[in-house]
């Protein structure tokens, strides 16, 4: 066999094709800001997951606005007021997904505050009854963006229900956003 001048073998190193995508929302076809972080890295197998999870169904509180569902969010709404405006997604995932204290520091971080300990998930969170199953309600205040959220285990998933904006603008939906949750069914194969 013949080949080039050179005997010893070369090796090349090929970077790892990063997956993070913008997540097209409400605040992307509006040319609004988003209400937060609109990063999320999406691996493979997420989008299929989150299609071939159970529908849901709810009740939209007056003053949100419905978008269609995209990639890995089951349902997206955003809402304004004089006190600026949040962004409101609904996403499941496999599996618990590093489980709650780790899924309160990530959501904790998005909006600068400081990671917890568990002894501490009393202060930020309290049971919530979503679908008719125990999940939790996450209430995060950071100086300028805020989070209110449901967090919910469901026949080896994770429902997500996050909204996320100005921390005045998060502030008054919390009604809105607790009578959301308790509007939410998930289809149960299992009952």
């Amino acid at each position: 066999m013949t080949g080039c001048e050179k005997a010893e073998p070369v090796t090349y190193t090929i970077p790892k094709e990063e997956r993070s995508v913008a997540m097209p929302g409400p605040a992307a076809e509006q040319n609004v800001p988003a209400a937060g972080d609109s990063q999320m890295r999406v691996l493979p197998g997420m989008e299929e997951a989150a299609q071939a999870a159970p529908e849901l169904s709810y009740q939209v509180p007056d003053a949100w606005e419905e978008f269609p569902p995209q990639s890995v969010r089951k349902a997206n709404f955003r809402v304004s007021d004089e006190n600026g405006s949040a962004e409101i997604a609904v996403t499941v995932f496999p599996g618990d997904v590093g489980g709650q204290l780790a899924n309160i520091n990530r959501w904790r971080g998005q909006i600068g505050l400081d990671p917890i300990d568990a002894k501490s998930m009393p202060q930020v969170t309290r049971p919530y009854s979503i679908s008719n199953h125990s999940g939790i309600l996450i209430d995060l205040q950071g100086a300028e963006q805020s989070i209110l959220g449901g967090l919910l285990s469901f026949h080896g998933s994770t429902w997500f229900f996050k909204m996320q904006g100005a921390t005045g603008t998060v502030a008054s939906q919390a009604e809105a956003m607790e009578a959301f949750l308790s509007s939410v069914q998930i289809e149960d194969d299992h009952h």
